[in-house]
């Protein structure tokens, strides 16, 4: 006759192959008759202790079967292997439980650094083109700078000239001012000895 647990371990292991979203179901199923099966060996221990204590206390007889001890014994293995797999049982539940919060945490921490990632990638490409708008601005700030320099270079240049210009200007206008002056003299003169010269002799007389 196959064992049970074996039929019952492989009906679970089927029922999660043909429907993984049950997951959760069959492992809680499979906790609960691995903690039947503890408590199913504890109780055949205890109640094979009970025989045994209960064989002890009745009083020896020469004439009793000699099978009686080896069939207590038999029952002893028995009992103390199944509470051995019940805990095997209970140890194994133990661990797919850890098991399945360290699969949870991890499958956490595998999102989370997928999203992290994606962000850092995300961050990576707008500072990259940052920084290639910045490096632009600042060859555009110089290209400014140098013509701003040549703008003052240029107009500092205008205003000397200017200045130079002005002074030449003004000494012009002096000396044309100074010309104007004794042509205007030399004509008064040439005027007055044109007057003297044309003066009668009658004019004269009566000075």
């Amino acid at each position: 006759m196959p064992d049970w647990r074996s039929d019952y371990i492989s009906s679970l292991q089927e029922a999660e192959r043909n429907n993984p979203v049950n997951k959760d179901l069959v492992q809680a199923c499979s906790q609960l008759a691995d903690r039947i099966a503890a408590l199913e060996a504890e109780k055949a221990v205890w109640k094979t202790s009970g025989k045994q204590q209960s064989s002890s206390e009745k009083p020896s007889s020469s004439k009793a079967p000699a099978t009686t001890d080896t069939t207590t014994n038999s029952d002893s293995s028995v009992a103390q292997l199944r509470l051995d797999l019940a805990e095997a049982l209970r140890s194994k539940g133990q661990l797919q439980n850890r098991l399945k919060t360290a699969e949870d945490e991890l499958q956490k921490l595998r999102t989370k650094t997928k999203v992290d990632t994606k962000r850092i990638s995300d961050l990576t490409i707008e500072r990259n083109a940052i920084a290639a708008k910045l490096g632009d601005r600042n060859e555009e700030l110089i290209g400014k700078n140098k013509m701003l320099k040549d703008i003052q270079d240029d107009n500092l240049t205008l205003n000397i000239q200017l200045d130079v210009t002005e002074q030449k200007a003004a000494k012009l206008t002096a000396e044309n001012k100074d010309l104007v002056k004794r042509w205007m003299e030399r004509m008064r003169d040439e005027a007055d000895a044109m007057n003297m010269e044309n003066e009668t002799p009658s004019s004269r007389n009566r000075r």
